[in-house]
């Protein structure tokens, strides 16, 4: 607006025309300061709603998210699924409360940590936006989620819209409607991203554990109202540690990628295939006309990952064990579903793995008996119900007796005697064995050096090692202090292991036995000619004896000669000595005598027994003279 001249009135006043003009920009002036003032309002109003809805449509995505984990109560689910909204604009904090409000996991920075109480999170802080969600599943409610977002960005914005309406209201307008689209753009951005991190399996491009069971819950519903079946495969592979811990976590993606690429190429085009944990992944089969259909895909998953595959880091088995469920035959339900194929699961991870099994009721019973007996294991020891038997072991040329094999023992006072088949498994999965295999080591060592004292002969004392003692950090030690609270000559002492537990990782067995072999103690492989281990281990491990498995000793004489002498000369060339077990008949030990054998040991010589009965059966002590 141009201003004219102005002109005075002969009395002085100022002219109308002038007035005019003044009130015209006094109008003009006011009517750009209101409607500054209205777009600023207006503005302010806008981003701060689509921020709200920005939020909202996060806090619903968590929620959604989020149910499989509160309803599991997996906390380390939940807050993995959080950590994937970190990258979300403005977020300080987003968190999960259950249903009596209780904090149940989060994500957060230092300064935006939530409080422990639903009604404390809900409210504002520092001018910020707080949005929740209730959590529900099927109707019900099972938590609640909260969203922090700061307001920084608002106020930047703002400060950008007023310097730019002081330039021209007309340019204030059009940046306001730029900044309106781009915003509104940027949320729908942030929506599809975050739909995308809720239900896609970053390393894999599979579906993510929540949108493997919503799929599932679907499935369900639709096998329902249809009347048909599906079969849940829940497959685990067997090695994948393994790889990570020796090739590195980047070729551990790599063999994830290649092996989702195998289970969807082993599947039909209906089913799907999702990961739903580190080395788990999930196959929905649906329909499936009846089990036969759904153990041949089954089947098909464990052949297809049976094939060594390649890496950056080499080649490797990514070998994998399956349970298979089906409904609605063996659940009716989706928890029922995922809790069944997962016992199904469980068996042959603890029958040798690398296969399948299908649920059956009575897996119910012994996963139940499976828990009471952890559970039992755990006082066993305190309550004086384990105790340690030993096996005799006889010189094969002289029949002289020379050592023992101690062997655990565990007589419940309500189940009675429970095979160590049964329990010493359920010791190495829940790593009791660290604590029962220090007990044996130090009562063995302690009764054989009492035997010893007592005018018993020297003998040597063999006992078993699990993978998980391998691992043990503090095993040495325990064997170090074994032998010098007993005083059993190190030499007295020979630690057995399998040809399974030294392969599962070579470098760090070497490394354990150089560290057993530097006290002085023995070392034996066990069930030598079960394994897989290669004449070039055995020059590398640094042993002194196998023992040649029952297997191949109850095939004698009429067969099983031809791998039994390759094995006598296999020792013979190593230096090493070779203890057969088993032996159950007099032509077998007749064999053995024959063909060179160092020692033997079985039933037919003498049975696992007590260590009162065998030091008085076969040292001629009494109870008497080995407590003195």
């Amino acid at each position: 607006m141009k201003l004219l001249p102005s002109r005075s009135a002969p009395n002085g006043r100022m002219p109308i025309a002038a007035t005019l003009r003044s009130g015209q920009l006094v109008a003009a002036v006011a009517a750009l300061v209101i409607a500054g003032a209205v777009l600023i309002a207006y503005q302010l109003l806008e981003i701060r709603q689509a921020m709200m809805d920005g939020a909202r449509v996060q806090v619903a995505i968590v929620a959604d998210s989020v149910t499989a984990p509160l309803m599991f109560g997996d906390r380390e689910v939940a807050q993995e699924t959080l950590r994937a909204f970190r990258y979300a604009q403005g977020l300080k904090a987003v968190g999960i409360y259950d249903r009596q409000g209780r904090h149940f996991a989060e994500f957060s920075y230092p300064d935006s940590r939530l409080p422990p109480g639903l009604a404390a999170a809900r409210v504002a802080r520092d001018d910020g936006i707080v949005v929740t969600e209730t959590v529900r599943y099927r109707g019900q409610v099972v938590g609640h989620t909260v969203l922090h977002v700061g307001t920084e960005r608002l106020r930047g914005a703002m400060l950008r819209y007023v310097g730019l309406l002081a330039v021209a209201s007309l340019g204030a307008m059009l940046v306001v409607a730029t900044l309106g689209r781009a915003t509104r753009a940027r949320v729908a951005a942030a929506e599809r991203e975050l739909d995308y991190m809720a239900h896609t399996d970053h390393v894999t491009q599979l579906p993510n554990r929540h949108a493997t069971y919503a799929h599932l819950e679907r499935a369900l519903a639709e096998a329902g109202a249809d009347g048909t079946e599906l079969a849940l495969l829940l497959v685990d592979l067997d090695n994948f540690k393994t790889v990570n811990d020796t090739a590195g976590h980047a070729a551990g993606d790599e063999l994830l990628k290649k092996v989702a690429d195998a289970l969807t190429g082993a599947v039909r085009t209906t089913d799907l295939v999702g990961r739903i944990g580190g080395d788990e992944f999930a196959i929905i089969v649906a329909p499936v006309p009846g089990r036969a259909t759904a153990l041949g895909i089954a089947d098909k998953v464990t052949q297809a990952l049976r094939h060594p595959i390649s890496v950056t880091g080499g080649e490797f088995f990514a070998t994998a064990s399956v349970g298979v469920c089906m409904y609605p035959v063996d659940a009716s339900t989706l928890s029922d579903l995922v809790s069944s194929a997962d016992t199904a699961l469980s068996h042959p991870k603890q029958s040798g793995r690398n296969r399948l099994d299908e649920f059956v009721p009575a897996m119910t019973a012994a996963t139940q008996r499976r828990v009471v007996l952890e559970r039992e294991l755990r006082r066993a020891i305190d309550a004086g119900q384990l105790a340690v038997h030993y096996q005799p072991q006889f010189d094969c040329a002289s029949g002289e007796l020379v050592g023992v094999e101690a062997l655990l023992r565990w007589r419940h006072p309500e189940h009675g005697q429970i095979s160590p088949a049964e329990f010493i498994p359920i010791a190495e999965e829940s790593g009791l064995i660290v604590q029962i295999g220090s007990w044996v080591l130090q009562r063995a060592c302690a009764e054989v050096a009492g035997w010893q004292r007592a005018g018993a002969p020297a003998l040597t004392l063999a006992v078993n090692m699990s993978a998980r003692q391998l691992r043990e950090p503090g095993f040495i030690e325990d064997v170090t202090r074994a032998l010098a609270e007993s005083g059993l000559a190190p030499g007295r002492l020979e630690l057995e292991l399998t040809e399974s537990v030294l392969m599962e990782d070579v470098s760090g067995a070497i490394a354990f036995m150089q560290g057993v072999r530097a006290l002085g103690v023995r070392l034996a492989i066990d069930d030598f000619g079960t394994g897989y281990s290669s004449l070039a281990y055995l020059q590398t491990f640094p042993i002194n004896q196998l023992k040649v498995d029952r297997s191949f000793v109850q095939l004698l004489p009429q067969r099983g000669e031809t791998i039994i002498l390759a094995v006598l000369a296999l020792a013979r060339g190593f230096g090493l000595t070779v203890v057969a077990e088993g032996v159950e008949e007099q032509r077998q030990l007749d064999w053995l005598r024959h063909a060179g054998c160092d020692v033997v040991q079985g039933y037919l010589l003498g049975a696992p027994m007590a260590a009162d009965v065998l030091a008085a059966r076969y040292l001629k002590l009494d109870a008497a003279c080995i407590a003195a």
